[in-house]
């Protein structure tokens, strides 16, 4: 378990990322163009793949305007910043 009681993520849904998908090497600077249509990266598997690609390290892709069920993001909630003065 994680220190936010999160485990056994991978296998819900394939993770989208905001990166394109590029041959390696890249840089990170070619990867991040929010404007670009191209296709991005997916992580992680899902109930529809084997177990065997059901790891956060497997990478995928797919275009932007898919729509598939097993497709998705992770909300992320980070605390407020707290002021340092």
């Amino acid at each position: 378990t994680g220190p936010f009681g999160a485990e056994d993520q991978a296998g819900n849904i394939w993770e989208w990322t905001s990166s394109l998908y590029l041959d390696y090497p890249y840089s990170a600077e070619k990867s991040e163009q929010p404007e670009s249509e191209d296709r991005r990266v997916l992580r992680g598997g899902s109930w529809f793949n084997s177990e065997i690609i059901a790891r956060c390290a497997f990478r995928n892709w797919d275009d932007p305007d898919a729509f598939y069920d097993y497709d998705g993001f992770r909300v992320v909630v980070a605390p407020p910043l707290r002021s340092v003065l």
